[in-house]
């Protein structure tokens, strides 16, 4: 009875071992969080090398109170961001990619995340059991590829349950989507990862675009205003804050815009403002003032817009 016991112990160790062996993990990143903020983003490739489907169920850290498995959609033009219930299915033989619609959300970070850091993440899934990845932080906003690929930055290894597994295997970049969303997911996405809070939600409503420029409206909190972003080398960063200030052609050409572009993307918010109503643009209205951003866009954003926000 005893040798059958052990025979069968054994069985279930090594059927759990080769479960563990057929999901890898490659690509895990976090974008490095402003001062003062409570929530960050995961994004990592799941590969299921094996015959059977599996399904990430969980996720845990010791670096934040809970970590949720959310998916983004579009829905009138506003994207929304919503934990995704039962689990995500990574398919037999298939690679999932947690980006652009999926990624993880770190909840009431204590210490936000700094770029340069490997943040340890547990993975719990329905077959393989927890897999442990080390999600290197990049940059505070930009594009999947300047964390995954940022230079230097040490991607570390990946423990599988404990069990020394090596180094972490680093696809090439044709294993992932690169071209990134267009910018009117892109700064909401970038504006939501910099601001939005559990207790807090942000709506952005409106996004217009001009060549690299472009207006966001906020509303957060019973609050609002309007944000003008230039796009640089890694994705959006916010210019300046402002309430109506940054309406007319003149002010946008203050803050740099060429006279045609100052007048393009103005027009084009007057009529995306125009279908809006009253009491949105009364929000944007609210801020007072302009803020303009100095250094790393997201250490001054974050200032400007908590003094509006709280």
């Amino acid at each position: 009875m005893k040798t059958i016991f052990s025979l069968f112990v054994g069985l279930l160790i090594a059927t759990a071992a080769v479960a563990q062996d057929t999901i890898r993990i490659d690509l895990a990143a976090s974008h490095s969080m402003v001062a003062g903020a409570r929530v960050g983003d995961g994004y990592l490739v799941i590969t299921n090398s094996g015959s059977e489907p599996d399904r990430l169920i969980a996720a845990s850290s010791d670096r934040a109170k809970t970590v949720q498995l959310h998916q983004k959609s579009m829905d009138n033009s506003i994207m929304t961001m919503r934990e995704l219930k039962g689990g995500l299915t990574i398919p037999a033989g298939q690679t999932v990619t947690l980006a652009p619609n999926h990624h993880l959300m770190f909840q009431d970070v204590e210490k936000p995340f700094k770029q340069g850091e490997r943040i340890r993440v547990v993975l719990s899934f329905e077959k393989a059991g927890e897999i442990t990845a080390y999600f290197a932080v990049g940059k505070i906003a930009g594009p999947l590829d300047d964390i995954g690929g940022a230079s230097g930055m040490d991607h570390g290894g990946m423990d599988h349950g404990g069990r020394g597994h090596g180094a972490m295997n680093m696809p090439g970049k044709e294993g992932m989507d690169m071209s990134g969303p267009p910018p009117e997911e892109a700064i909401p996405e970038t504006l939501k990862t910099m601001f939005e809070r559990p207790d807090k939600p942000l709506t952005i409503l409106p996004v217009v675009v001009e060549k690299d420029w472009a207006i966001a409206g906020w509303q957060q909190d019973g609050r609002g205003g309007r944000a003008l972003l230039k796009k640089g080398h890694h994705g959006w960063n916010v210019f300046l804050c402002s309430g109506d200030g940054i309406r007319q052609a003149a002010a946008l050409e203050k803050a740099g815009l060429s006279i045609g572009d100052a007048k393009a993307l103005a027009a084009d918010l007057a009529e995306a403002e125009s279908k809006l109503d009253p009491k949105v643009l009364a929000l944007f209205a609210s801020f007072e003032g302009t803020v303009m951003m100095a250094g790393e866009a997201g250490d001054a954003g974050q200032a400007g817009h908590e003094a509006h926000g709280q």
